[in-house]
């Protein structure tokens, strides 16, 4: 079979996406298919290929090194995070001992899964305690990644909720009104500081708890209690300043440098103040930043608008972190047993 792309219907009118048909992914790609598959993440943004059911965590990453973008230096792994490892567990995931690109997500006792062993998975934050990202860009300074993928393993299927939810960052700049994008456009956004690549100190994560959205995932009003239970009320935290103080800085719109499109790109939950592009000062408060964020975000961040990905055994999608924001669902609303593999490479440091 040829290589071809189709719309997915929930996105007709409203995202770029698309159903990339006629690979299977467990082999070797060839030139063609693999230069084809780059063609089209780089005009869809986001790419679902269904009934992967022979991959392999080796192929997994065999696709996300296929394009040139990830870093080949690279040899430590956090979550899939491109960080060193460090004495900090990240709740609901683990690497694979074998494969430590890979990283598995879920809320399912292993007893024995490709050498992870006696490991409960339990999920934590979603839409209500994190919200609309891009990876990287708040515990990362350089070497963001370009590329994410899940994957649905044969043998796991939800019952019902776990969906992930996705936006255009292109899009977003054409729903949002024309004063915020030129505004957003001398932004960069300070985020709070956490352990990085450059940093792994454990010391350097603030501890305000998860945040805490609103307005369909856009809007910070807080830190949460309970990442749990959204009832249980708002901790006694107070944004500071200081807590953006050696944080990752990025550009709030980023211009791609192979399409040219201009994509909003940022993590609202993480993000502390917005600074002038030029000259470093601070352009907008705390409250100010939460709430232009917020209005940039939301025309795409809304249900009907956004895509929400049902997984399917065998799913395995891909995204341009630099083209697409996404959100997980909440994990409360998953019923049965849920098990996805993510990877996500850092690219070269400039």
């Amino acid at each position: 079979m040829t290589i071809s792309f189709k719309s997915i219907p929930q996105c007709a009118g409203k995202q770029s996406f698309a159903e990339c048909c006629g690979v299977d992914l467990s082999g070797d790609l060839s030139t063609q298919e693999t230069g084809m598959i780059k063609a089209g993440l780089l005009e869809h943004g986001l790419l679902v290929f269904r009934e992967q059911n022979e991959l392999t965590p080796q192929r997994e990453v065999a696709f996300n090194e296929a394009f040139g973008w990830h870093d080949p230096g690279q040899g430590e792994y956090l979550f899939g995070f491109g960080a060193p490892t460090t004495e900090h567990q990240v709740s609901g995931g683990a690497q694979l001992p074998d494969c430590p690109q890979v990283s598995v997500l879920g809320n399912t006792m292993l007893e024995d899964y490709h050498g992870i062993r006696n490991t409960q998975l339990t999920p934590v934050l979603g839409f209500t305690f994190s919200g609309w990202h891009c990876d990287g860009l708040h515990d990362m300074h350089g070497g963001l990644p370009e590329l994410t993928t899940m994957y649905n393993p044969v043998g796991w299927q939800t019952h019902s909720g776990g969906q992930t939810y996705f936006t255009s960052g292109v899009s977003a700049i054409e729903r949002m009104g024309p004063d915020i994008a030129e505004e957003l456009r001398q932004c960069v956004v300070a985020y709070m500081r956490s352990p990085n690549d450059e940093f792994p100190d454990e010391s350097r994560r603030v501890d305000s708890g998860p945040s805490r959205m609103i307005d369909d995932g856009t809007r910070r009003i807080g830190f949460a209690v309970d990442p749990n239970n959204a009832s249980a009320g708002l901790r006694d935290f107070q944004l500071t300043q200081e807590h953006a103080v050696g944080g990752g800085r990025h550009k709030c719109i980023r211009l791609h440098p192979l399409t040219g499109q201009e994509s909003l790109y940022v993590s609202p939950a993480k993000a502390v103040y917005l600074l002038d592009a030029e000259s470093g000062k601070i352009r907008h408060d705390i409250d100010e930043t939460t709430k232009i964020l917020s209005q940039a975000l939301r025309p795409s961040a809304k249900k009907g608008i956004r895509y929400e990905h049902e997984w399917r055994e065998g799913d395995f999608v891909a995204w341009l972190n630099t083209l697409v924001l996404h959100s997980a669902s909440d994990p409360s609303q998953t019923e049965g047993r849920r098990l996805m593999h993510r990877v996500r490479l850092s690219t070269p440091k400039l």
